[in-house]
């Protein structure tokens, strides 16, 4: 009898442990139920939905699919040595204030209006942006701001018609100098200027534009395997000299001529292009000339 109880105690114990461990433990099995979450297909990175603005369920998981189809569509762009977050909150927020995307949060605005960036940000966050986000790294604003802004008008919501803009700069002489864009000395003054003005807010989405079209110019022309050479590279001048065989004039030459020679934007385009009206505002022509002056 004993010999039968020791056999029972041992096959308890056996099939306890067992039990044990294929049992998911309790806070990942509520994470998993939890509907603001998603988990990329790779299992590399779950994304959690912090809903400030309480949208419906449906637009939570309208945004969760959004975010996996924008995590392939990176996935399939460029390659960086950066190792992104395992973890990263999407905060959506009440307003149409500036998105951003860091290391492992992204705070959205638009969400009512179904013009917040996405893809944008996600860029960001998955690739890199300077030494791991930290401010004046010396990277530059240049390649990472101009491949998330070409990102998002590739697969995003918001198209930014940064040709057709570009366009329009060279026709009124408010063409800003790649030169300047990409010189760390005086980069801030144009992708973060004081945006407590109109004319600051108006330079930095000039900024954008203009290295979106720029970089899609030599997407298109050379491909992605070289521009992911310069991606995020500090002396981009040089970099970009290394890796097409030109200096940034020639390259810029050789875009403006493209941007000259495209079609101009039709009626329907301009009613779509967010942001027209300022071209025909005076606020272009409040902005200091000297940012338009190569130095």
């Amino acid at each position: 009898m004993k010999k039968f109880r020791g056999f029972f105690l041992i096959l308890v114990f056996l099939l306890t442990a067992c039990t044990l461990d294929t049992v998911v433990p309790k806070e990942k099995e509520e994470e998993k139920n939890n509907e603001n979450i998603v988990v990329t297909p790779d299992g590399k990175i779950t994304f959690e939905i912090v809903n400030n603005i309480k949208v419906s369920p449906e637009k939570v998981e309208t945004i969760k699919d959004e975010i996996l189809t924008a995590y392939d569509d990176i996935q399939d762009s460029i390659h960086t040595d950066y190792v992104p977050s395992e973890r990263i909150n999407v905060y959506l927020n009440e307003g149409n204030e500036i998105s951003w995307g860091l290391r492992s949060k992204i705070l959205l605005y638009g969400i009512r209006e179904d013009r917040y960036p996405l893809v944008h940000e996600l860029t960001h966050s998955l690739l890199g942006y300077g030494n791991n986000f930290e401010k004046s790294s010396g990277y530059g604003y240049f390649t990472p701001e101009g491949f998330a802004t070409y990102m998002e008008e590739k697969y995003g919501k918001i198209n930014s018609y940064s040709h057709q803009f570009v366009k329009s700069f060279i026709d009124t002489n408010k063409l800003i100098p790649i030169s300047n864009l990409i010189d760390p000395n005086q980069d801030d003054s144009y992708f973060r200027p004081d945006l407590t003005s109109q004319t600051g807010d108006t330079l930095m989405w000039m900024s954008y534009i203009h290295s979106a079209s720029f970089i899609k110019y030599l997407i298109d022309t050379y491909g992605l395997e070289k521009f992911e050479k310069i991606y995020n590279e500090k002396n981009v001048g040089k970099k970009i000299e290394e890796v097409y065989g030109k200096n940034i004039s020639e390259i810029e030459k050789d875009w403006i001529g493209f941007i000259k020679n495209s079609q101009e934007p039709t009626n329907k385009e301009k009613i779509k292009m967010m942001n027209y009206s300022y071209l025909s505002s005076s606020l272009i022509d409040q902005i200091d000339p000297k940012y338009f002056t190569k130095d």
